[in-house]
């Protein structure tokens, strides 16, 4: 792995390391002089709607212990200018956020994104958050409330209710998610897993006769799970909208995936593990299986 710098706009690579971070017996947090400006930029050095998800409450969190902080998000522009990588996932997770005061495209200093954070070997499933947030100089009392969050404005929760209306009433509903990282190991098929999660998330939809709707890589018919009550493929339905409906279900279930992440504040979450351990990965709240 490779540790990074980011100053002034500019991405440094400042050599290879077996883990990122820093051990908590090392004692070291960030400068002093950098809490004492109070104008914090919150960046991950990866991009899937899970990587920014897991650490989504952290605007809140500075706020409320930094009551006078300002709290940056890199814009698109700024991700696009640093790492080569061309995605609004920033605005996807931090859209409507009340404690974000700007999405920048330019950021004067240093930042101190995921790579800084506290690690304890001794605690081996210990969520991101966490880890930087130790490093941002919290106390446990102030970064346990480390869930996922996103704030949906009122049309989109409209947009979203209407659609839950549309297809189930008032009648309770779940979410199946399967993502195309079914059945595998480090990007491959790998048969011991495919067999465990097929079985595994079979058994829990006939526990659990809900209508379902669903997102499938692949067409829900071809997947082990075409038997459920699969009211709505919510594949071509905005990222957020769908992030909504996720939250108003009874639960949700499915591979390990960053998605579901996104809603254990809001909902039951139940996921098949594929990592042993999670590691940062982890998230407070969800049903590991």
């Amino acid at each position: 792995m490779i540790f990074l710098r980011i100053v002034d706009n500019k991405l440094y690579s400042i050599g290879e390391v077996d883990k990122l971070g820093f051990n908590y017996s090392e004692g070291l947090r960030i400068p002093d002089e950098y809490i004492d400006r109070q104008r914090f930029t919150i960046m991950r050095t990866a991009f899937g709607i899970g990587d920014w998800g897991i650490i989504s409450s952290m605007p809140r969190l500075l706020k409320k212990k930094y009551p006078k902080c300002v709290v940056y998000v890199p814009s698109k522009k700024l991700i696009k200018k640093l790492f080569n990588v061309d995605t609004d996932i920033v605005t996807t997770v931090f859209k409507n956020n009340p404690y974000i005061d700007s999405f920048k495209d330019y950021i004067i200093g240093e930042i101190f994104h995921d790579h800084y954070r506290i690690y304890d070997n001794n605690n081996v499933d210990e969520p991101l958050l966490e880890q930087m947030l130790k490093f941002w100089q919290f106390e446990e009392s102030e970064y346990k409330d480390s869930q996922p969050e996103i704030y949906w404005s009122e049309k989109e929760k409209r947009i979203g209710d209407n659609i839950i209306k549309q297809y189930v009433g008032d009648k309770e509903f779940g979410c199946l998610l399967v993502s195309d990282r079914f059945g595998t190991q480090k990007g491959k098929i790998d048969d011991a897993t495919l067999n465990r999660e097929a079985r595994g998330i079979s058994k829990f939809l006939k526990e659990n006769d809900l209508p379902y709707f669903y997102w499938t890589y692949k067409p829900l018919k071809e997947t082990p799970f075409g038997f459920i009550n699969g009211i709505l493929d919510m594949r071509n339905i905005d990222l957020r909208i769908q992030l909504y409906i996720k939250s108003r279900a009874k639960l949700n279930i499915g591979n390990q995936c960053g998605t579901n992440h996104l809603v254990a504040r809001y909902s039951n979450v139940y996921e098949f593990q594929r990592q042993f351990p999670l590691g940062s990965n982890f998230v407070r709240g969800e049903n590991y299986l």
